[in-house]
């Protein structure tokens, strides 16, 4: 992808400044708990994974209740139970081997999963290829393991719009979160199961929490409930 290649180069010297900011946002910021990376939720018959990264870890947020695994367990109701796998850092590429580590060995079958990935892939540089392989393959690979009938894939959170960035660090962002985010989108295409989802733009600053980067107590409840109306479920 000869546009990608141009975007390389125009990172490559900036990349020492990055690194530095980087740094020195890590070591500024406040250090949130994970509420949710291992939490399953409900006795309902029906079964959902919910798989991914910090959001699914529930960085951020002031409990269990108020991550987005509490949040789509009040909505989803009764019926319903919601397992919750994320880790913070998490790649597409790490993702299916950490769900096979933490899995509910005794449930058989998922009527669907939720995937909540990207971020990491965009502040690490995945390039476009190797994001669409590894995606690829850990839908095709939750979907064997679940027997999911539907997947949910969110789009990259709004990494350029982290108010804890510098503007120099939103501009590199929102470029390599829209090369992959064009593949999320061209997959989904591709496979009636997959139900991807963009994002709303307009995010107010109560929407973040206190490191500026993770979401809310609303935040979360804002994501799932945007979620389940995409679904219809």
């Amino acid at each position: 992808m000869a546009s990608y290649w141009l975007f390389q180069l125009q990172l490559f010297p900036w990349l020492p400044f990055l690194i530095y900011q980087a740094k020195k946002i890590r070591k500024s910021s406040p250090k949130l708990p994970a509420q949710s990376p291992l939490l399953t939720l409900g006795q309902g018959e029906k079964h959902v994974v919910l798989l991914g990264e910090s959001t699914v870890a529930g960085v951020g947020a002031s409990s269990a209740s108020t991550t987005l695994a509490g949040n789509f367990s009040r909505i989803f109701g009764n019926s319903y139970q919601i397992e919750a796998i994320g880790k913070k850092g998490l790649r597409v590429k790490e993702a299916f081997s950490l769900y096979l580590k933490h899995k509910n060995s005794e449930r058989k079958k998922s009527e669907g999963v939720l995937l909540f990935l990207g971020a990491n892939d965009c502040f690490l540089l995945t390039s476009p290829q190797e994001f669409k392989k590894e995606l690829e393959s850990l839908i095709q690979q939750i979907q064997v393991a679940t027997g999911a009938e539907w997947i949910y894939l969110a789009a990259i959170p709004p990494v350029h719009l982290f108010p804890a960035f510098s503007e120099q660090m939103r501009s590199f962002l929102y470029r390599q979160r829209n090369y992959l985010l064009l593949e999320m989108e061209a997959i989904a295409a591709r496979k009636p199961q997959v139900i991807f989802h963009q994002i709303p733009m307009d995010l107010q600053p109560e929407f973040f929490s206190a490191d500026g980067v993770h979401p809310s107590d609303l935040g979360y409840q804002k994501i799932a409930e945007l979620a389940i109306e995409k679904m219809k479920i």
